[in-house]
């Protein structure tokens, strides 16, 4: 007898959840973004091709990081560089720390000499991520091969005009943040120590 009406209640509560209306505000897809501009509308456009570097390495002017730690710009051609596979990337040929003093190219962050995986923590034999998401700082002395797809992080650098508004303001708290990435230092800021 318990057991009809346990299963009764559940029947009531479980059709009074499906068909009671949700309190819950949802914002619209279309409200989402920064922007006030349909782009699946043929309206917005750009106003011209995307024209890629086309120079040697080292030939091309850079531009700045477009916000604190953001991947720089690939300065010069890509052309041949892809696909970019773990054992034959040619960014590292020129990116890598030994190589970049002979060629003069960007060094490679330190960050990508390190992981930046959450600090596991054991019990009972059991890893589970660290209560106060802590990450595991980890220097490595070759380049960490969850770095080796420079085009993940790292697009060619373009000049293009679009009619869409762009209300974002880049800030820098460091001076040198602009042509330098200081992520190393401050990876953890934010998480409470617990």
């Amino acid at each position: 007898m318990m057991i009809r009406i346990g299963l009764i209640l559940m029947v009531v509560v479980f059709l009074f959840s499906c068909s009671h209306e949700s309190s819950n505000n949802f914002i619209d897809e279309d409200e989402l973004g920064f922007i006030d501009a349909d782009l699946s509308s043929d309206d917005t456009y750009l106003k011209e091709k995307a024209k890629y570097a086309d120079s040697q390495p080292g030939k091309t002017a850079e531009i700045n990081r477009s916000f604190e730690n953001a991947p720089p710009l690939i300065p010069h051609s890509t052309k041949g560089f892809f696909p970019i596979k773990i054992h034959n990337n040619i960014c590292l040929s020129c990116h890598l720390p030994e190589n970049a003093k002979e060629t003069g190219a960007r060094e490679l962050s330190k960050t990508h000499f390190m992981n930046w995986r959450p600090k596991p923590e054991e019990t009972d034999g059991l890893f589970s991520i660290a209560a106060n998401d802590s990450v595991a700082t980890k220097r490595f002395e070759k380049l960490n091969n969850s770095y080796f797809n420079c085009s993940q992080c790292h697009v060619p650098q373009t000049n293009v005009t679009v009619n869409i508004e762009n209300l974002f303001t880049a800030k820098f708290r460091e001076e040198f943040g602009i042509e330098q990435s200081s992520l190393n230092k401050n990876v953890n800021e934010g998480i409470k120590s617990q």
